[in-house]
C-alpha cells in the first residue's frame, strides 16, 4: 500500500469518527483522553483541546468520580466488549455543571502503543424525557394501568390502581397479579392469562363478562378491563387498563330502582283508574240499597226489622267508606286527619288482608278495649298495615302468623328525649308481630332507607318500610323495629292519642231539614237512583221533575226556567257531563242554584265548580239526609 493510500483512509477514518452521530471517546491505561471527536465536544460543553491529555474522570458526575478508577481498571484487567445500554443508568458531567444521562458501550484496542478502550456515548436525554413524561402519563391517568410479565408477576402499577386497591407500589410490585382477583373467580385467571398470552391481542374495554377485583380489605369492587399486548426486547407483557365502575353500578341500580317504581305507580294509575270505573257502578248500588232500606224503615213498625234495616244501613255505609279508602289509597291522596278508632281500621284492614296474602299465614287482631282514639288519616293506616302485612308475607313463605294488636301506651319524658318527634303523654300503640326469618343487624340498620331492600330482583322496591316511617313522621308519631335471626320481627307504631275526646259525628245527628214545595229538577242517568232522588225529595216536601237524561233536563229547563228553583245532577254522565250541564243551565239563567252529586273520589276543584255555578258537591252515595242538608244549604245560601 501507498503512502498516499495509507494518508486517503486515515483522512476516511478521522472523517468517520467525527461525523458519527455518537460521541466518540479513547482514553489510554492510565485514563488519559487520547481522542475525541465532535459530538463529544457538544455533548460535554468543552473543545478537544481542552479534553486531550486530561483525565476521564474530569467527565465523571462527583457522585460517581470515587468508584470510577476502579472500574476502569477492572475493565483494563480483564477488557471485553460492553454492548451499549449494558448494566446501570448512567451520566456524563457537562462542562456547567449539569449531569447528561448517557448509554455507553466499551471495545478494547489494541495498539502497538498498548490498550486502549475506544468509548461510545449517546446522550440519551431525550429518551428520559420520553420516559419521564410516559410515567406522568400512566401516573396521571384517571385509568388503573397493571402492567404483567407472562408469569403474572406485576412489573408495573399506577396511582389509581394504589387507590383502586387499597395497596401501595410496593406491595404489588413483584407479586401474582391473581392477588387482586376475588376468591371465587381465581382459580380459573391464570388459564384465562396464559390463553391470552398464547393469542396477544387487544381488548377493548368493556368487552366480555361482569368482571370484579378485590380490594385490600377483603372488599370486591365492579371493573372494566381492557389488554393490550406490549413486545419488548424483554419479551410479551400485558399492560391492563381499569376503570372503578362502583359509582356506574350503583346508578344502574337506583334506575332500576327507579324504574320499579314507575311500573309500580304506572300499575297503581291502571289500578285507580279500574277502581275508579268500579266504585262508580259500585256507589250507584250502594246507593239503590239504601235508598229503598230508608224507605222500608220509615214505613215499617216492628222494632226488630226496623232494627235489621239499620245494621244493613251501617253494613252499606262500611261498603262506601271502604270504597273510598280503596280509591285514596290506588291514587295516593293528601292525607286528611281525622278523629279516628285506629281499632276498628285495623279489624276492618285484617278482613281485607285474610282475603289476599297468602293462606298459610294466620292473621289474629287484639283491640285493647281502653286503646284511645287519634288523629289520623284512614288511608294512611291502610298503607301502613299493608305495608308490614306484605313484609311479614315476604319474611313466610312457607306460612306462619301474624298478630296486629292496638293498645294504649304511655311515652315517658326519658323515651321521648330518646326519641325526637315524641313527646311525653298517651298514645295507641300499633304492633305487627310475624313469625317470618327475622333480620341481622347490618340488615335492621338499613331497613327504614329508601330502595334498600333484600328481596330478590323484582319482588319489592325497597320502599315498603321508608313509606311507613313517612306515614308516622306525618302524624307526630314514630316507628320502631325489632328483630333477630330465626326469631321473627316485631314493627312498633305509636300513634299520638286525641288530647280530648272528639265527639263522634254519627251522635251528633241533626234534624233532617225539610222543603216548602220548592221546585228541584233532578238529573240522574241511573234509573234506580233516580227513582229513589223523586221519591226521598217528594218526601221531604219538594217538587221534583226527574230527567235520566242530561240534554232532555237542559231542553226542559229551556222551555221554562223560572219555574225550577234549584238543580240536583250528577256529574258523569253520558251525552253531556254534569259540569257541562251546568255552563248550558247559567248560560240560560245565571242565578240558578246548582247541586252537584259526584261518584269521583277527587275533590272536584272549587274554583272550576263555582265557574259554572256549583253551589256545593255531593259524594254518593248519599243518604236522605244528606242529601237534605245539602239542598237546605243551597236554597239558604241562594
Amino acid at each position: 500500500m501507498t503512502i498516499d493510500s495509507r494518508r486517503a483512509v486515515e483522512m476516511r477514518l478521522r472523517a468517520a469518527v467525527e461525523s458519527s452521530p455518537s460521541g466518540l471517546l479513547m482514553v489510554d491505561g492510565a485514563g488519559r483522553i487520547v481522542l475525541v471527536n465532535r459530538e463529544i465536544e457538544r455533548l460535554f460543553g468543552y473543545s478537544r483541546e481542552e479534553l486531550l491529555g486530561r483525565p476521564v474522570d474530569m467527565l465523571v458526575p462527583e457522585r460517581f468520580r470515587r468508584h470510577h478508577p476502579a472500574y476502569r481498571s477492572g475493565f483494563f484487567a480483564h477488557p471485553s466488549v460492553r454492548a451499549m445500554g449494558a448494566g446501570r443508568d448512567l451520566y456524563g458531567l457537562h462542562r456547567d455543571g449539569s449531569e447528561v444521562p448517557v448509554e455507553i458501550g466499551l471495545t478494547p484496542v489494541a495498539t502497538e502503543e498498548g490498550l486502549f478502550v475506544l468509548s461510545a456515548i449517546v446522550d440519551i436525554s431525550a429518551r428520559k424525557r420520553a420516559e419521564v413524561r410516559f410515567r406522568a402519563a400512566v401516573e396521571s391517568s384517571p385509568n388503573g394501568m397493571v402492567m404483567v410479565d407472562t408469569a403474572g408477576k406485576i412489573v408495573l402499577v399506577n396511582r389509581e390502581v394504589e387507590r383502586m386497591f387499597g395497596y401501595n407500589r410496593d406491595e404489588l410490585m413483584g407479586k401474582s397479579i391473581e392477588m387482586l382477583v376475588p376468591e371465587r373467580f381465581r382459580g380459573n385467571h391464570p388459564l384465562f392469562r396464559d390463553g391470552f398470552f398464547r393469542n396477544p391481542q387487544t381488548r377493548s374495554m368493556g368487552a366480555g363478562r361482569d368482571l370484579f377485583g378485590l380490594r385490600q380489605d377483603g372488599s370486591e369492587l365492579p371493573v372494566e378491563i381492557g389488554l393490550n399486548p406490549i413486545e419488548t426486547d424483554e419479551g410479551v407483557f400485558v399492560l391492563s387498563s381499569i376503570v372503578d365502575i362502583s359509582a356506574r353500578k350503583q346508578a344502574e341500580e337506583q334506575r332500576e330502582q327507579l324504574e320499579q317504581q314507575l311500573r309500580q305507580a304506572q300499575k297503581m294509575e291502571a289500578v285507580g283508574t279500574l277502581a275508579g270505573g268500579i266504585a262508580h257502578d259500585f256507589n250507584n248500588i250502594l246507593g239503590a240499597i239504601i235508598g229503598y232500606a230508608e224507605f222500608l224503615r220509615e214505613d215499617l213498625v216492628a222494632e226488630q226489622a226496623r232494627a235489621d234495616l239499620n245494621e244493613l244501613l251501617k253494613a252499606a255505609d262500611r261498603g262506601k267508606e271502604l270504597i273510598e279508602r280503596i280509591l285514596s289509597f290506588s291514587r295516593r291522596q293528601e292525607r286528611v286527619l281525622r278523629p279516628l278508632n285506629l281499632g276498628e281500621v285495623v279489624q276492618e284492614v285484617a278482613k281485607l288482608l285474610k282475603a289476599t296474602l297468602p293462606v298459610p299465614i294466620q292473621i289474629s287482631v287484639a283491640v285493647h278495649p281502653e286503646a284511645p282514639r287519634v288523629m289520623a288519616d284512614a288511608t294512611s293506616v291502610h298503607q301502613v298495615l299493608m305495608n308490614l302485612a306484605t313484609n311479614a308475607a315476604h319474611a313466610m313463605p312457607s306460612g306462619g302468623r301474624l298478630d296486629i294488636s292496638v293498645e294504649p301506651f304511655y311515652v315517658r319524658d326519658s323515651m321521648a328525649r330518646d326519641r325526637p318527634g315524641l313527646v311525653e303523654g298517651p298514645y295507641a300503640l300499633l304492633t305487627a308481630t310475624d313469625t317470618g326469618h327475622g333480620m341481622e343487624w347490618a340488615v335492621r340498620e338499613r331497613v327504614f332507607e329508601p330502595f334498600f331492600t333484600t328481596k330478590p330482583l323484582g319482588s319489592g322496591t325497597g320502599l315498603g318500610l321508608t313509606v311507613v316511617h313517612g306515614i308516622m313522621q306525618d302524624h307526630g308519631g314514630a316507628v320502631d323495629l325489632e328483630s333477630e335471626p330465626g326469631q321473627g320481627t316485631r314493627v312498633k307504631c305509636l300513634f299520638p292519642a286525641l288530647a280530648s275526646e272528639a265527639a263522634d259525628s254519627m251522635t251528633l245527628t241533626q234534624g233532617t231539614p225539610r222543603g216548602h214545595g220548592e221546585r228541584v229538577l233532578l238529573v240522574e242517568d241511573e234509573e234506580s237512583l233516580a227513582r229513589v232522588g223523586e221519591r226521598r225529595l217528594d218526601g221531604l216536601g219538594y217538587r221534583v221533575t226527574v230527567k235520566t237524561d242530561s240534554k232532555e233536563a237542559l231542553e226542559a229547563f229551556r222551555g221554562n226556567p223560572e219555574q225550577f228553583d234549584i238543580v240536583v245532577t250528577d256529574y258523569s254522565m253520558p251525552h253531556m257531563m254534569g259540569l257541562d250541564l251546568a255552563h248550558a243551565l247559567r248560560a240560560i239563567r245565571a242565578d240558578i242554584p246548582i247541586l252537584m252529586i259526584t261518584g269521583l273520589m277527587e275533590e272536584l276543584p272549587t274554583d272550576v265548580m263555582a265557574a259554572a255555578g256549583v253551589r256545593r258537591t255531593l259524594k254518593k252515595p248519599a243518604t236522605a239526609h244528606e242529601l237534605a242538608v245539602a239542598i237546605h244549604e243551597v236554597l239558604s245560601a241562594n
